[in-house]
């Protein structure tokens, strides 16, 4: 299977679009439009879907073509394709520090490097700037543990749901006895895992045409546009962002449905050029976005340049300068680098 698949491109633009319309809503004076905007909260959610369904299609190829999965190949290529850009911003964030327009801590900086920054309080004060590799910790750690759970439990669908369902409990369990009370508590990997595992699931269950054939039936264009229906009112009710147990249900069946009906408006939509090119920027662009779009209290060593609209240019001139010049070079380096793999015997390879 080819690294980019129809309508995901398209998917990642619109996630990223959810990312800032939530995060320009917040400054607003509007409860109304405060409210409105908590909707694009979701786009993380889109973004979690996106990377279990993508990289468990890419395993599931690779097994089925070679009869085992090149460990080493996986990870090199993860580190290739993330940790650059992250490191350009992070240095940023220290240039800005020396310079005495930040004050990102030390800790904070080592959280994001080390992948523990969703454990840490993320207050919007000096915990801002690096408050959004929250969601990156979440990713990076399924990255570290999915491909041996993968090989492990021989993509078993009822293990694979039986776990997402134990994380979902998990979740409601911790939230509602306040268990590790918190600002960083939502963006804990312990209980947001279960959004990537989903679209796991739903890839492995693409690899089997009886499976799909079956999801494509059930899956309408009336009752998709149903579950999309519930899950906006349960995050518009009041203005917070809902942690429910079926919403990452529900986006990860959203991603795979206009790739199950190419046909559709939907689909149509999401291959328009400009959300595919926003999506090829879209990892670069959620990373800077975070130096000019803000949350109150988050301090504002630019102004001019850190307020509507202003931000939403920089923050979109800094995530294709990070694209061409850091994320797509690296990428193919990433590629180059194990372009030999599988030629010959790998002692990471892994077979089932």
């Amino acid at each position: 299977m080819k690294e980019r698949i129809g309508a995901l491109d398209g998917w990642r633009g619109m996630a990223i679009l959810l990312v800032l319309i939530d995060h320009a809503g917040e400054l607003s004076h509007s409860s109304w439009i405060h409210k409105g905007t908590r909707v694009g909260a979701t786009g993380v959610g889109i973004f979690f879907a996106l990377s279990g369904f993508l990289i468990t299609s890419l395993l599931v190829s690779e097994k089925a073509k070679t009869g085992r999965i090149l460990l080493a190949r996986f990870y090199i290529r993860r580190i290739f394709r993330i940790v650059p850009s992250v490191l350009v911003f992070l240095l940023t964030l220290l240039a800005l520090r020396y310079f005495g327009f930040l004050q990102v801590t030390n800790l904070q900086v080592a959280s994001s490097l080390l992948l523990f920054r969703n454990y840490i309080p993320s207050d919007w004060g000096t915990g801002w700037y690096t408050a959004h590799f929250w969601s990156l910790m979440v990713e990076e750690h399924f990255y570290l543990v999915w491909p041996l759970l993968y090989i492990f439990t021989r993509a078993n669908v009822k293990i694979l749901t039986a776990l997402a369902l134990a994380v979902a409990t998990w979740r409601a369990v911790s939230f509602h006895f306040h268990l590790f009370p918190g600002p960083w508590a939502p963006g804990r990997t312990d209980v947001r895992i279960d959004a990537l595992l989903w679209g796991c699931i739903l890839a492995i269950a693409f690899s089997r045409p009886d499976w799909r054939d079956k999801l494509k039936r059930l899956l309408s264009g009336w009752f998709m546009a149903l579950l999309v229906l519930v899950d906006i009112i349960s995050n518009l009710g009041n203005g917070q962002h809902n942690y429910s147990f079926y919403e990452p249900i529900i986006l990860a069946l959203l991603v795979v449905w206009p790739i199950l009906h190419s046909t559709s408006a939907l689909r149509r939509l999401l291959d328009l050029r400009v959300l595919t090119l926003i999506g090829k920027i879209s990892y670069s662009l959620y990373i800077w976005q975070q130096l000019w779009m803000l949350f109150p209290g988050a301090p504002m060593p630019f102004p001019r340049l850190q307020s509507f609209p202003v931000n939403v240019l920089m923050a979109i001139c800094c995530g294709i300068a990070s694209y061409y010049g850091i994320e797509k070079p690296f990428i193919e380096l990433g590629r180059r680098v194990t372009a030999s793999f599988g030629h010959k015997p790998d002692p990471v390879a892994v077979s089932r």
